[in-house]
């Protein structure tokens, strides 16, 4: 957590108070689309992303640094 891909596999970093629900992700990302090499829709929810502990990932809704409290 908390990571999503979106349909076109790009990835969406958020902290655990912004992470959505899967039902509003799905509608917000999930969309529909072919992926970037055409392979359908990439939408993944809580997704394996990197350890955010000092690497600057910001959430993309409230902008504050991701932290290990957010792994």
């Amino acid at each position: 957590m908390p990571r999503i891909y979106d349909s076109a596999n790009e990835p969406h970093d958020f902290c655990r108070a912004c992470f959505p629900l899967e039902m509003e992700a799905d509608e917000r990302y999930g969309g529909e689309g072919d992926g970037p090499d055409g392979r359908g829709n990439c939408f993944a929810y809580d997704a394996e992303h990197p350890d955010y502990e000092g690497l600057e990932y910001e959430c993309e809704d409230c902008g504050e640094e991701l932290g290990e409290d957010d792994n």
